[in-house]
């Protein structure tokens, strides 16, 4: 059984890796700041009353810095983290014109915390342990109207390079998954929004013709987390049905 840590697995994607590394056999650790949404998750999946969760706001170093002293007086180590945690994007559209405190925002919120989670995760790391970063489809390519987004993802591919050269001097490696669109509870709520089929006008645009699943990109971090993915190191793995050849 191997200590894994989860950031944001009350839904989506993160939730989907909390449920798969659970029933993997392993201890699973996460948090979230919506405590409400893992209320709401322990309902659909009771098996998660087994998983450590706690309430908390990644942005937050002091928090954070309490969280990481939680878990190495509590388990002494971690083998595998995902950092997952990314809230929705407030600073969607024309740079030009996003308020200030919206990119700001986003900086902290998809680029600062996970690069604060691998600084404290690491310490707690021994030979053979992984870290996988969640990186996106945008930190590979230009994204009009959601420039800071994917320049905090282009953040995160030169961070999980330049640290996985570092780590794997003591034999953590460091890679990234970074999924295309993928249909998750934040797509639905846009969808609900904007008032109109996004589904199926996006999936247009996708050769495979279709959203990711969660599961789909769960398999791909328990991969390069797993002893089959042993000489993967500073890779990220897109997985994006074909859309960024497009």
């Amino acid at each position: 059984m191997k200590i894994v840590l989860v950031t944001g697995g009350s839904s989506g994607i993160g939730l989907h890796t909390v449920l798969a590394f659970h029933e993997a056999g392993h201890k699973v650790i996460t948090c979230s700041r919506n405590e409400e949404k893992w209320n709401q998750a322990l309902a659909r999946f009771p098996q998660l009353s087994a998983v450590d969760y706690l309430p908390l706001d990644l942005r937050d170093v002091h928090q954070v810095d309490r969280f990481f002293g939680y878990i190495r007086e509590n388990y002494g180590h971690i083998d595998i983290a995902v950092n997952n945690a990314s809230p929705a994007l407030e600073s969607r559209g024309d740079f030009e014109t996003r308020p200030i405190d919206a990119i700001y925002s986003t900086m902290i919120s998809d680029y600062w915390v996970p690069a604060l989670c691998v600084r404290y995760e690491l310490p707690l790391m021994q030979d053979g342990a992984s870290i996988v970063n969640l990186s996106s489809v945008n930190g590979i390519r230009p994204t009009p109207n959601a420039a800071m987004y994917s320049s905090a993802k282009h953040g995160v591919e030169g961070l999980t390079r330049s640290v996985a050269v570092e780590a794997i001097k003591k034999g953590v490696r460091v890679n990234a998954v970074a999924p295309g669109v993928t249909w998750t509870p934040r797509w639905e709520n846009t969808e609900k929004e904007l008032g109109m089929a996004l589904k199926a006008q996006v999936s247009r645009q996708v050769p495979k013709g279709r959203f990711a699943t969660p599961e789909e990109i769960t398999d791909a971090i328990l991969f390069l987390a797993s002893d089959k993915a042993n000489y993967i190191v500073g890779h990220t793995l897109v997985i994006d049905g074909g859309l960024s050849l497009t």
